[in-house]
């Protein structure tokens, strides 16, 4: 199947997930996730679930603290945790798979601001970890904690030039007609 099938049919399953109330479905789209996968299926699970854990976890947190308050089912938080961890697979995969620049050949704009999207997703990841390795060559490691003025002057720099950086990648998007303010 091409790319851009593969992306159609993932924009409608998650359409899908979005308007079924299944759990057993959700679980099943999860294994059959896994299963495209492969050998790279727990690299992948890992990183689905960690971002589940990051960006999902406060609506846990706070649903749990609400159900203090008002009772409410568990079987809604089961539900809610199952298809955001079902959807943020099947976008990993899909991103493992399949070469996005490919899919949005059809538009230029799109193709334009998803190239511009990706080289600031790969600056600022160069970037983190390049400040992690100055953390760790000056002897902070996780056992030794970083002092405030270390991480103050790498956190200043590094806001001030992804800044820097977008506002470049901004004027190019202007000056090549995609942004008109």
């Amino acid at each position: 199947m091409s790319e851009k099938r593969w992306f159609v049919f993932y924009l409608f399953t998650i359409v899908l997930l979005g308007v079924i109330h299944n759990v057993w479905l959700m679980i099943g789209v999860i294994f059959l996730a896994l299963l495209v996968n492969k050998e790279a299926k727990w690299r992948i699970f890992k990183k689905a679930f960690l971002a589940l854990v990051i960006f999902n976890g406060t609506v846990t947190l706070s649903y749990l603290l609400y159900s203090l308050f008002v009772p409410i089912e568990s079987s809604i938080l089961l539900l809610l945790n199952l298809r955001a961890l079902a959807i943020t697979l099947l976008t990993f995969t899909l991103m493992h798979h399949i070469n996005f620049h490919k899919v949005l050949t059809f538009n230029h704009t799109l193709s334009i601001l998803y190239a511009f999207t990706y080289s600031q997703m790969m600056h600022l990841k160069k970037m983190l970890q390049e400040y992690y390795f100055g953390l760790k060559s000056r002897g902070v490691t996780f056992r030794s904690s970083a002092k405030k003025e270390q991480i103050q002057s790498l956190l200043e720099t590094l806001f001030s030039t992804m800044l820097h950086k977008s506002n470049e990648q901004s004027l190019g998007l202007r000056s090549r007609g995609l942004l008109d303010d």
